[in-house]
């Protein structure tokens, strides 16, 4: 299984390279997405790759959501910023094995975003819309052993599917708070900003994050939960629900 280290404010860890843990079991999403299961099909259009090297998801309306560290000019800002310039970024929609992108849209502004040890998300808004959105879950927080899934473009790749994970839950002295949901569900360097789907659902949970060893056999990857109120007060704002 492989992890995704990036550095955030305070870390555990400075390693900003990928590690396996198991298998690897990112699979390729093939042109006509039937290499996945069917429930998934309609949902890949509304994952995008940022040129900068993190994924996107597009969540209705132009608004798409990502990591915050994926952006330098929030890195500076305390509490969560606001409307910030975001000229020259652009995200290609549809990108699969043996597929060009439907879609190529430029960002218009950052609405939001925030980059912290608990709370690192980015919320942009873009233009022209992609034509498909994964709902948002504002009423419930992820659950231990919830089943998740991941749909990234690691290393700048065409889309790929993490297969799925359960939310778990690892207590040591160098990972973080309960605050930051952790996963095992596989990602890479480019997964960043890729959001954590709940299979029942539908619908997004959280966003990936960063990944970090807690031993030398074992890892785990974490993610800013939507119900975080830094991200979750913007995203009611929206009212894309």
């Amino acid at each position: 299984m492989k992890l995704s280290y990036f550095l955030l404010i305070v870390l555990i860890s400075q390693n900003s390279s990928a590690v396996v843990i198991g298998d690897d079991d990112l699979t390729p999403v093939n042109a006509e997405a039937t290499n996945i299961p069917v429930q998934y099909k309609k949902l890949v259009n509304a994952v995008g790759a940022i040129h900068l090297g993190c994924t996107a998801t597009h969540i209705g309306n132009g608004y798409v959501l990502t990591a915050g560290h994926c952006f330098e000019q929030l890195k500076a800002h305390e509490p969560v910023a606001r409307d910030l310039n975001c000229d020259g970024v652009s995200i290609e929609w549809g990108l699969r094995e043996g597929l060009t992108p439907y879609l190529k849209s430029s960002c218009q502004k950052i609405v939001a975003g925030h980059y912290a040890n608990n709370s690192d998300f980015a919320i942009l808004k873009v233009s022209p819309v992609p034509h498909v959105a994964i709902g948002i879950d504002l009423t419930r927080r992820a659950k231990l052993n919830d089943l998740v899934t991941i749909f990234s473009h690691p290393d700048e790749l065409p889309l790929r599917w993490s297969k799925t994970c359960n939310v778990t839950f690892v207590k040591h002295p160098n990972l973080p708070s309960n605050a930051i949901l952790m996963h095992k569900c596989d990602a890479r360097p480019g997964s960043s900003g890729a959001t954590i789907i709940n299979v029942t659902t539908k619908k997004i949970v959280a966003i990936h994050t960063f990944g970090h060893y807690y031993t030398e056999e074992d890892g785990i990857n974490f993610g800013t939960y939507l119900t975080n109120p830094e991200i979750a007060n913007v995203l009611k704002e929206l009212k894309l629900n």
